[in-house]
C-alpha cells in the first residue's frame, strides 16, 4: 500500500510542476512589459515643445492623433517626414493631431532640420529620453495612431509613406 501511495504523489507532483511550468510560459508569453498595445489607452505625457510651450497628451482628447518618434541623426526618419508633413496639411482640418517626439536632441539642431523639411506640425522634445522609456520604443521611427477615445488604434515600428499615413489617419478619424 505504501508503494502505491508513494506512486500517486509522484504523480500528483508530477502534475502540478507540468501545470505550474505551463502557467509560468503562459504569463512570459503574453507579458507585454508595460509596453502600449494597440486597443489599450495610450499613456499619458508631458514634454515642452520646441517653442518652450508645455504640452500633455491628454491636452488632445478628443481628437485623433499620431505619435511619431524620431531623430534627426535617422535616416528612415527624414525620409518619412515629407509625406508626415503632408499627411498633417491634408488631414488638420479633420480634428487630426501630429505629436512629433524628437528623442535626446538639442533644440537648435532639431529648429534647424524642422526649418529645412518645411516642418509647421508641433515638436515635442524628449531630451531625457522619458516617454521613449514610458512607450518601451525600440527601433525609430515609431509610430502610434491614436482614436479619438485615446485608445492606441495601431503601432508601425519603421517608416511610412504617405499612402499609409493617410490609410490610419482615415481610421482614426473617421
Amino acid at each position: 500500500m505504501k508503494k502505491q501511495t508513494r506512486y500517486w504523489m509522484r504523480r500528483i507532483l508530477l502534475l502540478c510542476l507540468i501545470g505550474l511550468v505551463g502557467f509560468a510560459i503562459y504569463q512570459v508569453s503574453t507579458d507585454t512589459g508595460g509596453k502600449p498595445v494597440e486597443g489599450e489607452e495610450a499613456p499619458d505625457f508631458t514634454l515642452t515643445t520646441l517653442d518652450g510651450k508645455q504640452r500633455s497628451l491628454s491636452d488632445l482628447k478628443g481628437k485623433a492623433v499620431m505619435i511619431n518618434f524620431w531623430g534627426t541623426w535617422c535616416p528612415p526618419c527624414k525620409t518619412e517626414m515629407p509625406a508626415i508633413q503632408q499627411a498633417y496639411m491634408i488631414n488638420k482640418s479633420k480634428g487630426f493631431e501630429v505629436v512629433s517626439v524628437n528623442i535626446r536632441e538639442n533644440d537648435l539642431p532639431v529648429s534647424n532640420f524642422a526649418q529645412q523639411m518645411g516642418l509647421t506640425f508641433p515638436i515635442w522634445m524628449d531630451k531625457d529620453r522619458e516617454v521613449v522609456k514610458q512607450y518601451k520604443i525600440g527601433p525609430i521611427p515609431s509610430t502610434f495612431f491614436i482614436n479619438r477615445d485615446g485608445v492606441i488604434e495601431k503601432k508601425i515600428e519603421g517608416p511610412l509613406e504617405l499612402s499609409q499615413l493617410q490609410y490610419y489617419i482615415n481610421q482614426i478619424t473617421s
